[in-house]
């Protein structure tokens, strides 16, 4: 990678955010290609962090509302630790002077990811709110889970990775975070198995956390070469391969490319053959994530084999 463009990029990200990505003394395309990978290893996680942030304070207020006979509870809810009390207070006076009226949506949008998490921690073990909140408060959770000391070492670790994340810390490190993903998502579904059935259609995590740093180097060299270095060889054609039957690699096999995640079928009609035929090309949508191109190499044998292979069929009369 280019030295000239990284000292630029140093320069504003600052050497003392990047050093924690060069500790042994990798080189500089490495330091920026672990950045980028934490990056969007972050980027990633914040769509089941925000969800399960939502279900969670969404489902305390519910059952507090039904406990508490209303649904501006935190004006009648009594021996809740002082700072939490704090946290009620300063909630109420900044939405008084943005000069918006004190409702239960915006208190509850309003008070900090602590200030929900704080019920499950000693304190409210001992007023029992706690540990009605941990048996009830999430309903599709299993009963063994429904657990106050439980509850509050799950939060306080989603806690920690969801600081993390919004403050753009290293998490690449971690050799529990796939581990972390998945109890994230568990936590959802526990609130509302249809959020949890949400966050897994968009999550992209797991891609991002198997491709490794590789794609990032490659990045990196590709568009910002060391001057005088040697272009980049060109991309391989893409390969193509007849198989005699369907198999599905969404769970991750072995296909004739190698180990992949995810695939599709695309069915071909006599319009699309007959697109080829005549020298069209066909726009294939894969899973809303890129579009593969198809053509045919040479468009007069391909209408041909059609033929043939059409009269070589018995259509039983």
């Amino acid at each position: 990678m280019n030295h000239v463009f990284f000292q630029q990029i140093e320069g504003i990200l600052a050497p003392e955010r990047l050093d924690a990505y060069r500790q042994d003394g990798v080189p500089p395309v490495t330091t920026l290609a672990r950045y980028l990978w934490n990056l969007a290893l972050c980027e990633s996680l914040y769509l089941p962090l925000q969800m399960a942030e939502i279900a969670l304070r969404n489902s305390l207020h519910h059952f507090l509302s039904a406990r508490l006979h209303g649904s501006a509870w935190y004006d009648v809810v009594s021996g809740l630790p002082s700072w939490q009390q704090e946290q009620l207070g300063d909630a109420r006076q900044k939405l008084l002077a943005a000069g918006k009226s004190v409702t239960p949506g915006r208190m509850v949008a309003e008070l900090h990811f602590g200030f929900w998490t704080g019920f499950f921690n000693k304190c409210h073990a001992r007023t029992g709110l706690g540990h009605a909140l941990a048996s009830r408060a999430f309903p599709h959770a299993p009963r063994s889970e429904r657990d106050l000391r439980k509850l509050d070492a799950r939060w306080k670790r989603i806690r920690e990775l969801r600081n993390r994340v919004f403050h753009h810390e290293r998490i690449i490190h971690w050799a529990d975070l796939e581990s972390q993903h998945a109890a994230l998502l568990e936590v959802i579904g526990w609130a509302s198995p249809e959020l949890a059935q949400l966050a897994v259609a968009l999550d992209r995590f797991t891609a991002i956390r198997r491709q490794g740093l590789n794609p990032w180097l490659e990045r990196l060299r590709r568009n910002w070469p060391e001057p005088g270095a040697l272009a980049a060889p060109p991309a391989p054609s893409p390969i193509i391969a007849i198989l005699p039957a369907f198999f599905d690699a969404a769970s991750g096999v072995e296909t004739p490319f190698g180990r992949r995640w995810g695939g599709d079928i695309f069915p071909l009609a006599a319009e699309h053959l007959l697109a080829l035929q005549t020298g069209q090309i066909l726009a294939l949508d894969v899973q809303n994530e890129y579009i593969a191109f198809l053509k045919s190499a040479d468009s007069v044998k391909l209408g041909n084999a059609i033929k043939a292979h059409l009269r070589g069929i018995d259509y039983g009369g």
